[in-house]
């Protein structure tokens, strides 16, 4: 059988399959991507047995049908060091040697038998379907992780949170110490719902994600897992089957003591008073009082100290709190907007950090618990 296909598109299509498969597999075929080719169309599967990725590319020339499995690395290592270009691939069917030929030569390398890879379970009792934004989610999801724990005990923790109700749903990751919430307005069909996704297949959709895809239709199973199709690509994945924690009760409603100040220079001050902090703790201290607010970092083993500070907007009573500058510096990177909004309570309670303009349908909040700081 012969195939031609432009080098380029095949080469982005296998990047993101590849992303699926782990680096070292006990079972050889996991190592490859199955090609299954059909009415001029190429299907192609990843798998790891918890995430399978399928994608579809239109090839320029088929001579008819069939499917194989080639190893991604070999593939992905052939394609890398080509131009765009199209591309030929001759597949012997009875062997599965494949001549990839390009505008000045070839190679030959060997496939692998389609039988042998693990076939793709049909999903049983949908429980629940809605369309979102592509752009909104894939936003929603880098928010996220910065949040999200990476060595939590707790296997909920380590995972995203899908908090969907009618009209709206929320994207939620925390890793005790820090929180973020992004809250899309759209249209669920009336659904309401929640689950828990693992990290690895929220870094394939942000991955894959790109400015061709405008919607992303989501549907949940009751055997407890999801498909997230996005056009050219379907992923299939296996959900977190643990209780997330009620993320909304940690969220302070009457945070009454306001600054509002420009997101670069408090991000620049910060960077530098980091530079003297206390590694162990990298505790910096953030005194508000009217139209100013102090920053400082101490490290008493080696005696150094730094200080700066901003002009800001402040509405309420002085404050003194203290922050991990690092978490801080992370999460007002997530920001998009010229100015930062950061709302207060007391020393001892969570701190807010929101957008000084919220965009039309998307709502960020991120939340920092303090450290203790001693006079």
């Amino acid at each position: 059988m012969r195939y031609i296909v432009n080098s380029a598109e095949l080469y982005g299509h296998l990047q993101n399959l590849d992303k699926v498969i782990l680096a070292k597999n006990s079972i050889p075929i996991l190592s490859c991507v199955l090609f299954e080719i059909k009415d001029s169309t190429l299907n192609m599967r990843a798998t790891d047995k918890e995430i399978t990725l399928t994608s579809t590319l239109q090839l320029i020339e088929s001579s008819g049908d069939s499917s194989f499995a080639v190893n991604a690395k070999r593939i992905l290592d052939i394609l890398k060091v080509l131009p765009e270009q199209p591309i030929t691939l001759d597949v012997n069917t009875s062997s599965l040697q494949i001549d990839l030929k390009y505008l000045n030569g070839h190679i030959v390398f060997q496939g692998e038998s389609a039988d042998e890879f693990p076939l793709l379970k049909k999903n049983e009792g949908e429980t629940a379907s809605f369309p979102v934004d592509a752009t909104a989610l894939g936003k929603a999801l880098t928010n996220a992780a910065v949040a999200t724990a990476s060595d939590d005990a707790r296997i909920a923790m380590q995972g995203i949170f899908f908090d969907i109700a009618p009209n709206e749903f929320a994207i939620v990751a925390s890793d005790g110490r820090k929180l973020v919430r992004s809250l899309i307005t759209c249209d669920t069909n009336g659904v309401t719902t929640s689950f828990i996704m693992p990290q690895k297949p929220v870094a394939v959709i942000r991955s894959v994600l790109d400015k061709s895809i405008t919607t992303i239709n989501i549907s949940t199973y009751a055997a407890g897992n999801a498909t997230f199709d996005m056009g050219d690509y379907v992923m299939h994945c296996r959900l977190v089957s643990e209780a997330y924690p009620n993320y909304k009760k940690v969220i302070p409603q009457n945070n009454d003591r306001i600054a509002t100040l420009d997101r670069d220079s408090l991000m620049s001050a910060l960077r530098r008073v980091m530079v003297v902090a206390d590694q162990s703790t990298c505790l910096v201290k953030l005194q508000f009082e009217a139209d100013k607010l102090t920053i400082t970092a101490e490290n008493n083993n080696y005696a150094q100290s730094a200080e700066e500070h901003i002009i800001c907007q402040y509405e309420g009573m002085p404050i003194k709190i203290g922050f991990q500058g690092n978490f801080l510096q992370e999460l007002l990177g997530r920001l998009d907007t010229e100015e930062a909004i950061i709302q207060l309570s007391d020393p001892s309670r969570a701190g807010l950090i929101l957008p000084s303009k919220q965009e039309e349908n998307f709502n960020v909040l991120m939340l920092l618990m303090p450290l203790l700081i001693t006079n």
